[in-house]
């Protein structure tokens, strides 16, 4: 299994309307990321956050292909991703599940757009729904699962075609914090089940230290990535890991580093309110 990613000198732009609802001679050009250098290795997690608006999920969508920088390099094992492939799998916040489709036909109508054989896709999709723990829930609808089952079948569904990264951009936030709990420790499970290389993004500093083995912090926009934290902990323990020490300085450290990087942001905001 591969997954080396590297981002080296990224910068993304875009040209936006100002709030007021101004006419197209009104756009100005919205620095996204600027000088942005990101290495994730080989088969970990790594876990992405910042102030609000930094430009996380530019990042991810530079990941999965969905735009190209304007400025640097963006690679996967060593050649540029150019658009999307079936080498990542991308899961959003959203479910994106077909309702007229079972759990089942839902990862199989991945499977289907991946190219795999008719004979092949229902024995795949059975395997995944039971890593994600569905197995007895094959012929469920999306309207009779839960939030977090239709995440699980979200997962099972990027999994499925086997891509050497998957991407996910807070796919936990629309969750109540006891099930957001619960999917943090099954994604550290299929992660060491399947070994995939995992860039999860998210706002909330307790799931980035749980999931992290890395914690990459970006800074206020345009984002680049300020400090990248090695993460030690024993998260196969009975014992509530959350609760640790250890933990709490993970924790503290990246709040504070939040914290400094939010204030230039409201500084920003109210010259260009004042503007």
């Amino acid at each position: 299994m591969t997954g080396h990613i590297n981002l080296e000198g990224v910068r993304q732009e875009f040209w936006v309307r100002p709030e007021n609802g101004a006419d197209d001679r009104g756009q100005r050009l919205f620095v996204a990321l600027d000088e942005l250098d990101l290495e994730v290795k080989d088969g970990e997690i790594l876990t992405l956050v910042g102030p609000s608006g930094c430009g996380k999920s530019t990042v991810l969508d530079l990941l999965a292909g969905l735009s190209r920088p304007v400025a640097g390099s963006v690679q996967l094992d060593g050649k540029e991703i150019e658009g999307p492939g079936l080498d990542r799998g991308v899961v959003f916040q959203q479910y994106t599940l077909l309702p007229w489709r079972s759990a089942l036909g839902n990862i199989e109508f991945a499977l289907e757009a991946a190219g795999f054989k008719r004979s092949e896709r229902a024995a795949r999709a059975r395997k995944y729904l039971d890593l994600v723990g569905l197995s007895d829930f094959a012929n469920r609808y999306p309207h009779e699962l839960s939030g977090g089952m239709k995440q699980r079948v979200a997962i099972a569904r990027s999994l499925s075609y086997e891509p050497e990264v998957l991407l996910m951009d807070e796919p936990y936030g629309a969750l109540d914090a006891q099930t957001r709990e619960r999917l943090q420790e099954e994604l550290i499970d299929i992660w060491r089940r399947t070994g995939t290389t995992i860039v999860f993004i998210t706002h909330d500093i307790e799931e980035a230290v749980y999931l992290g083995q890395r914690v990459a912090v970006m800074s206020a926009r345009p984002g680049k990535i300020r400090e990248v934290i090695e993460v030690d902990l024993d998260r196969s323990s009975k014992s509530d890991v959350r609760s640790t020490p250890e933990f709490a300085q993970y924790r503290h450290h990246i709040w504070s580093l939040l914290r400094e990087l939010a204030a230039p942001v409201k500084a920003v905001e109210e010259v260009e309110k004042v503007a």
